[in-house]
């Protein structure tokens, strides 16, 4: 089996030029593996730094794919494109004007979002039986958050933890806010329906965002966000 994955394209309810893609991952290869040839040196050299051949491949896989479909929107060879770090951190391309995306990648499953209008931020996780989320809850959830988990029935409060999680995640990372600062600054939950519903006043810089919890396979759970367009003003409405 070859470490080659051609990306699903994905449907979601957010704006348009918001594109979406979901990687079935491989771990049956190699990361000698023909696929990845379009792995920059500085890419190869960390896949071969991570511990286990599994989380390498994950990240090498997810990474070909962002560089193939980057490919196809800029035209330029997918071995050729260059990344930087903006201001916050987000990794983007050299070409100030390509695609704004963002790249999430879990278990047996990556996700890509992709946008040439606004930025964009994606997350996925596995639920885990072994990983004690509620030793965290503290660092993730607003008190009146875990407060509602609480009630839930026991069954589906694992999944209610990983609904803020993915979208708490995925919020952030559109704007590159620190992960600790961000998460301890919004509200999501209860989760009423697939748009996330910020229920608090929230920080000046994360205001003009907006995120939906998407379709995942089973004890999977994932979430888009995104900006609002850049030439909406302060009085507009998030794009639905």
């Amino acid at each position: 089996m070859t470490a080659a994955v051609e990306p699903v394209p994905l449907q979601h309810q957010g704006p348009p030029d918001v594109s979406l893609w979901r990687l079935d991952l491989c771990f049956e290869t190699s990361l000698d593996a023909e696929a990845f040839a379009p792995l920059s040196d500085d890419e190869r050299e960390r896949a071969h730094n991570f511990r286990r051949l599994e989380d390498a491949l994950r990240f090498a896989t997810t990474r070909v794919a962002l560089r193939k479909l980057l490919a196809r929107s800029t035209g330029v060879e997918a071995h050729a494109l260059r990344f930087t770090f903006d201001a916050n951190r987000r990794p983007r391309l050299t070409d100030s004007t390509a695609p704004d995306f963002n790249v999430s990648h879990a278990g047996a499953y990556g996700l890509i979002a992709m946008s040439s209008v606004r930025r964009v931020g994606v997350d996925i996780e596995q639920h885990s039986d072994r990983f004690d989320w509620r030793a965290i809850m503290k660092l993730t959830l607003d008190p009146s958050e875990a407060a509602w988990i609480e009630r839930l029935d026991p069954c589906t409060q694992m999944a209610a933890f990983y609904d803020a999680w993915t979208a708490k995640e995925a919020l952030v990372k559109t704007t590159g806010a620190g992960i600790t600062r961000g998460f301890q600054h919004l509200i999501v939950l209860p989760r009423e329906d697939n748009r996330v519903t910020l229920r608090n006043t929230i920080p000046e810089d994360m205001r003009e965002i907006a995120a939906q919890w998407i379709a995942a396979p089973h004890r999977y759970a994932a979430c888009v966000a995104w900006s609002w367009a850049p030439s909406s003003s302060s009085s507009s409405r998030p794009a639905r």
